[in-house]
């Protein structure tokens, strides 16, 4: 199965559980920090008013439907009543937020992130598979622990077709063997570095969306551990810091 047609399938499944709570994170994250619009009406594209109004629309055409024709006849009206239009906006998106809330409620994931206890090892890999197959560009993992088997378990399953970055330290010799065979497979060069200044375990999905790891991933199921992700901005200064990181660490090279 090809990746693009794993990924029709679940669009038309609909997101799952980790998805629709990272979706509830930037909703409410954008209707906390809603801008202030001002009186007169701000047609700049570059304003910040205008670029809340671009974010939100498109996270409320990931909702539904119905939220994507609701924005719509939102913002045909707020050039006349811009001065009032930004609660409107605001109410959309609490609306969003409280039908996701509902849905995860009833599916019992009503909890943000997800907590394991030991010998659930089958539950953390599905899991976290199942955020790393939502990538659309770039899986980005920092794990100082990260080992040669979770790079087997966790990233083969991606099939090559999202750039792959890890970040580890102790066993870093251990991933070289099998980002060799990934990259012979799938035609995919993973990029390998290490770093003794790592103590998070994080896995950065395209760039914007973090979850923390209570513990390696190597060791989930062996012991009690959560997958949690992170509020937008948190989630932001997180991937700054990783990202300077990865700047000044080390290469692993994988010998061809």
């Amino acid at each position: 199965m090809t990746r693009d047609l794993e990924r029709l399938q679940k669009k038309l499944a609909g997101d799952g559980p980790a998805e629709k709570q990272v979706l509830l994170l930037k909703l409410m994250h954008e209707f906390e920090t809603a801008p202030n619009f001002g009186e007169k009406y701000v047609a700049d594209a570059s304003s910040e008013p205008q670029q809340w109004i671009a974010r939100i629309g498109a996270l409320l055409a990931r909702v539904g439907l119905q939220h994507k024709v609701a924005f719509q006849s939102c913002r045909n009206t707020c050039v006349q009543y811009w001065r009032v239009s930004r609660e409107p906006f605001r109410q959309l998106l609490m609306m969003a937020s409280e039908e996701i809330k509902l849905e995860l409620e009833l599916d019992g994931h009503e909890d943000i992130g997800q907590v394991y206890g030991s010998e659930q090892q089958y539950d953390f890999q599905r899991d976290l598979r199942g955020i790393i197959q939502g990538a659309q560009k770039e899986v980005f993992v920092v794990d100082p622990y990260f080992d040669g088997q979770a790079f087997d378990t966790f990233l083969s399953p991606s099939r090559g077709s999202c750039s792959i970055r890890v970040l580890c330290s102790r066993y870093s010799n251990e991933v070289a063997g099998p980002a060799k065979a990934f990259m012979s497979q799938y035609k995919v060069i993973p990029e390998l570095k290490r770093s003794k200044a790592l103590h998070d375990r994080v896995v950065i999905i395209d760039r914007t969306d973090c979850w923390v790891i209570g513990g390696s991933i190597k060791d989930a199921g062996a012991k009690p551990t959560y997958l949690l992700p992170l509020q937008p901005t948190i989630a932001q200064e997180k991937i700054n810091i990783y990202e300077d990181l990865w700047c000044e660490a080390a290469a692993i090279h994988i010998n061809p």
